[in-house]
């Protein structure tokens, strides 16, 4: 007999993992199915796994500089190795936080693949080929994604995911894709020591971010010594891999040789085998919903990299929301333009609302305040140390309203999270502004741009 639930959750990842935790939260009878990692790539490859590696490079870098706040290093002894480790320790402290939170909760975690029998029961096979079935009243898709590059017959070749599982540091890397994958794995990879080179189809890295945010991880890259070769499509086929080493055709001919190659050109929508096709729904590519995050049939929906939307957290976050707002009935809509984003480059970006491009071209009468800062934070080295910060706000003149906000800079992300707020409380400029606050903060950052505003 199968067991039935308010609401099925297929996947863990991030956008699963809120769909479970918020429907419970609300009263919802839950259940999560999971046929891999749980919590999905989030945690095991995707953001927070990257910014482990990316804290034990960034803390490997600072011990060299430490000298500017009166240490000194004589040996350091660190390996690749060590700093894979410290990332899996941080994914399984993830992990049992979040069982933790499942339990709490009541939410059933059964393993194994999900499959539709019909648009209320999965049948769920588990490791051992052993089959249960599970029926709700609603079903949430939330498979996620992986890399679009998949190619076990070339070993020097590699996507994000293999990558951060090897464990021996390359000494010459090329990175054929220049977004916020290949820009984050680039800043990590270069301070770890390795040569890097970053090569992009466009005219600039991070072509779907405004210039502003292109322009200043670009220059910060190549400070540090990344060569980034913009305006180049790499030709796979051209690729050539031996035992010892991979030669990659640059852009005037001649060759890049290297030893490995990371392909960041994108992620794949995991919507297949899931027999939603036998639902008459196309399983070929993303699930397309609506803007309550509703499949065609309904019951179902869908949330996160599954629908191709976006490939970040926050969005994840925000569209299982709708969807669980939706199923129970309240009035709720997915808007990607209220959505903050942000990307672990370094310098770290983030935005939210209107960029000043999109603004120019609806014919919205807007004004536009920028400006960079050297910030003294809450975090203490910064008072010796001050962080390099560019941040633009968009306000309409008229009703004194926040429109959208870019933040460059280490605190890029809770910079953007308070314009968030502004933006959909819709609070006017001159309230938000003279809102006193704990002095030094990342978030006066966002308070000193605005007081140029008249």
């Amino acid at each position: 007999m199968a067991q039935h639930y308010d609401l099925g959750v297929i996947g863990s990842g991030s956008a699963g993992r809120w769909a479970a935790l918020l429907g419970a939260r609300r009263g919802l009878r839950t259940a999560i199915v999971e046929g891999a990692n749980i919590v999905g790539s989030c945690f095991h490859r995707g953001s927070h796994a990257v910014r482990a590696l990316q804290a034990c490079a960034r803390q490997f870098r600072d011990r060299w500089k430490s000298g500017r706040f009166g240490n000194r290093v004589d040996l350091l002894k660190e390996t690749l190795n060590d700093w894979m480790m410290a990332q899996r320790m941080v994914t399984l402290r993830l992990v049992d936080d979040f069982r933790a939170e499942l339990q709490r909760l009541n939410v059933d975690l059964i393993r194994g693949h999900g499959e539709f029998l019909d648009d209320r029961t999965l049948q769920v096979i588990d490791e051992h080929g052993l089959k249960s079935t599970v029926a709700a009243d609603n079903i949430i898709v939330a498979t996620g994604s992986r890399p679009d590059f998949q190619d076990s017959s070339r070993p020097r070749m590699v996507n994000s995911d293999e990558l951060l599982r090897t464990s021996a540091l390359p000494e010459r890397l090329v990175i054929i894709g220049g977004g916020y994958i290949g820009c984050e794995f680039a800043s990590i990879y270069r301070t770890l020591g390795s040569e890097v080179t970053l090569i992009e189809k466009a005219n600039r890295v991070l072509p779907g971010w405004e210039p502003e945010a292109a322009e200043r991880v670009a220059e910060a890259l190549e400070m540090r010594g990344v060569n980034i070769v913009r305006n180049h499509q790499v030709a796979f086929h051209e690729i050539r891999e031996s035992e010892t080493n991979i030669l990659v055709r640059g852009q005037s001919g001649q060759a890049i040789d290297a030893d490995v190659v990371l392909v960041a050109t994108g992620r794949r929508p995991n919507s297949e085998g899931l027999g939603l096709k036998a639902l008459g729904m196309d399983d070929s590519s993303a699930l397309e919903v609506d803007a309550q995050m509703r499949l065609p049939k309904p019951g179902l929906y869908a949330v996160g990299d599954v629908t191709g939307i976006s490939f970040l957290d926050s969005t994840a976050f925000s569209q299982a929301n709708v969807a669980i707002n939706s199923i129970l009935g309240h009035e709720s809509r997915y808007d990607p333009r209220w959505i903050p984003r942000c990307i672990h480059t370094e310098p770290a970006v983030a935005s939210v609302g209107w960029a000043e491009n999109d603004v120019s071209r609806s014919g919205i009468e807007f004004k536009v305040v920028s400006g960079s800062m050297r910030l003294v934070s809450d975090d203490e080295r910064s008072v010796i140390d001050p962080e390099q910060t560019f941040l633009k706000a968009i306000v309409d003149p008229h009703s004194r309203k926040l429109l959208g906000c870019l933040v460059i800079g280490d605190h890029a992300a809770v910079i953007s999270n308070i314009a968030s707020i502004a933006i959909r409380l819709e609070m006017p400029i001159d309230q938000l502004r003279d809102i006193p606050l704990a002095q030094p903060s990342a978030a006066d950052a966002l308070m000193a741009t605005l007081r140029k505003i008249d």
